[in-house]
């Protein structure tokens, strides 16, 4: 059976309306259309935000499971995959909205700070490697500048709610990777006035614990990094959270860091006076030793032109004349004629002489050599053959043992040093 679906009914054509189908106008202005385009985009822009605020939170057993996963992560080293499945259930854990509990709440965000931890730990080549340049970038720079203080502030919604161990665990990291503390301080003071106005002095003994635990990071942690001595000392005194001996022992360790630092100050003032010393004797070493090769310099050509002048004067002399010899007197002894005559006479003799010994010690080496020879093949040779082989052998073995070798070879390079030296006092005599 058919179903007959009647037309809308007519519309007018005043004011420029064109009926086209009978469910749209025509408007060449496009005015109307856009202010309906913009009421849409409108509405799709608060579903969308109604969608996000409906979106089903994770429920405490899936934080749970997700904690279990990036724990074994976090111990197999996988850093980049444990930040990544941990990062979503950071902020949700400190949902007030949320059902998790305090203590699973506290080891996820104590998880989370070892993680950032150990990224910030790793050297600057590690980390870009492992996670990335901009990555490792990125959570130094929120370590360093306590970003991560203002992320936790703002998952549980005021500075006040913020769990102590988590406040603690906060500090102890920013302690580690921060340039400075001043910031630490501002952030420690600020939760401490936030948290007694929100939740007042608990006098749970855990809370209790966990005030001093606060109080004695900041006073003997934060305080003397800053050299906020003083204001240490005072703060002790009028804690309430203290009883008599922890504020005894508080102000004891104070004294003891403070005695600590001077000393080391002392310490580096005195290296610093050494180093000091050292760079300015090292420079006067240098400028003296310039000093010396300068003046070698400036004297070695005048030594040079005396040597070439002296050798000059011994081209141009005669032939007959010789070097005058210094007498006892100071006087110079100017040979004469008749001597240098002599000396001429008596220079071939002396060739002659020298000869005739040469060939004489070749002689009696030669006939040494003979009887030698014919002793050997003697019959008291045999004897003796065998006497000059036991020596050897003798030699041969108290040259084998280390001491004697040793000492052999000590006195073998004193006496290389002797020759070595007398050899070089002929040489500067001869050159002088």
């Amino acid at each position: 059976m058919l179903r007959v679906i009647p037309y809308p009914p007519p519309r007018s054509m005043m004011n420029g309306e064109r009926p086209s189908n009978g469910f749209s106008r025509f408007n060449p202005t496009g005015a109307p259309n856009q202010h309906h385009n913009n009421h849409l985009q409108q509405q799709l822009q608060q579903q969308q935000a109604l969608q996000q605020k409906e979106a089903p939170r994770p429920s405490a057993q899936q934080i749970s499971r997700t904690y279990k996963q990036c724990t074994n992560l976090f111990l197999t080293r996988r850093l980049p995959e444990a930040l990544a499945t941990l990062q979503p259930v950071v902020a949700e854990s400190a949902n007030p909205r949320g059902k998790c509990s305090r203590v699973l709440r506290i080891k996820v965000w104590s998880l989370y700070f070892a993680i950032l931890d150990a990224a910030a730990k790793m050297g600057s080549e590690e980390g870009k490697k492992i996670w990335g340049a901009a990555e490792w970038r990125k959570i130094v720079q929120k370590i360093r500048t306590a970003k991560v203080w203002d992320e936790a502030v703002e998952a549980y919604t005021s500075e006040g709610k913020v769990d102590a161990d988590v406040v603690i665990a906060l500090v102890m990291l920013l302690l580690c990777h921060a340039p400075e503390q001043k910031t630490t301080q501002k952030r420690i003071e600020a939760y401490m006035s936030a948290s007694s106005s929100v939740m007042g002095l608990d006098d749970d003994p855990k809370a209790l614990a966990q005030r001093v635990k606060l109080t004695q990071l900041y006073v003997l942690h934060v305080l003397p990094k800053v050299d906020e001595w003083d204001y240490a000392r005072e703060f002790t005194q009028g804690c309430g959270d203290l009883d008599e001996a922890q504020k005894e022992q508080f102000l004891a360790t104070l004294d003891a860091l403070l005695k600590e630092k001077e000393e080391a100050e002392k310490l580096a003032e005195a290296l610093e006076i050494r180093r000091n010393a050292e760079l300015a004797e090292s420079r006067r070493l240098a400028e003296a030793d310039l000093i010396s090769s300068s003046r070698q310099r400036d004297v070695s050509p005048s030594v040079a032109g005396s040597v070439r002048s002296t050798r000059s004067r011994r081209k141009r002399s005669p032939e007959g004349q010789t070097r005058p010899k210094a007498s006892t007197g100071g006087r110079l002894d100017v040979p004469t004629t008749q001597e240098a005559a002599a000396r001429r006479t008596a220079a071939p003799k002396d060739a002659l002489h020298t000869r005739h010994q040469t060939s004489s010690l070749f002689g009696h080496t030669q006939a040494l050599f003979n009887k030698m020879q014919k002793a050997m093949f003697s019959g008291q040779g045999n004897s003796m053959l065998l006497r000059t082989v036991l020596m050897l052998c003798a030699v041969v073995y108290a040259t084998s043992k280390k001491k004697v070798r040793e000492r052999i070879k000590k006195l073998l390079v004193m006496a290389w040093l002797k020759t070595s030296r007398t050899v070089g006092m002929g040489i500067k005599v001869t050159y002088i």
